[in-house]
């Protein structure tokens, strides 16, 4: 009788550690394909999206800070890809940056740079870069990942940033993160964000300085 018991608690706690794998399995499975199955339920969203990555993010008037540009230019190098592009190699960002006007052509290719601010080239005022968190439901996990600022929040401080402009690499060191509904510190050389829910004002951002 006492070994009859005791197999029974045991298939009970191995019936119990299975159900425990087996939701674990499913949890892990449910977060990397809950934004494709959100916006396929509410295709909507992607527009809500945009609109909320763009709204009431910067001020009109900045004062211009002469002393922002680094006198040095990075050396041209004719390796890196033409274009412009964002990296962020310790969350896998490897983005395209577009200077389209219509931030919503923009923002379905990567990330956009937002226009009347700076760019590498000219940066004595931040240079701005949003891109979507979720993306679009035609954008593989390897895409989302890749191209969208997804994992912009497990970025750190100290964590580097590499632009690249015209064949030059431009490099980035954030040194603040915030989390809020509008830019706060406009001293910064380089400043990104994205939304962070899907249904919130709420933006993730990070604060850069030029170190290279």
């Amino acid at each position: 009788m006492g070994n009859k018991k005791s197999v029974e608690k045991l298939l009970n706690m191995y019936t119990v550690l299975g159900f425990f794998f087996l939701f674990a399995t499913l949890a892990l499975i449910a977060v990397p394909t809950s934004p494709y199955i959100w916006y396929r339920i509410n295709p909507d969203e992607t527009e809500k999206d945009i609109e909320k990555i763009v709204k009431d993010v910067v001020e009109k008037d900045i004062i211009v800070n002469p002393t922002a540009q680094l006198s040095t230019v990075p050396p041209l190098n004719t390796n890196l890809p033409e274009g412009y592009f964002v990296l962020i190699p310790s969350v896998g960002i490897n983005s395209p940056i577009s200077d389209s006007r219509d931030y919503k052509v923009a923002l379905k290719k990567g990330t956009w740079i937002v226009g009347d601010y700076g760019t590498p080239e000219k940066d004595e005022l931040p240079i701005i870069l949003a891109a979507h968190r979720f993306g679009y439901t035609s954008w593989s996990t390897e895409t989302r990942n890749r191209i969208s600022f997804y994992n912009l929040p497990k970025t750190d401080i100290d964590s580097t940033v590499s632009v690249y402009w015209n064949q030059r690499e431009y490099i980035y060191k954030i040194y603040a993160k915030e989390e809020s509904t509008y830019i706060s510190d406009y001293s910064a050389d380089l400043i990104l964000y994205t939304c962070k829910y899907y249904n919130s004002p709420v933006r993730i951002f990070r604060y850069a300085n030029r170190v290279n």
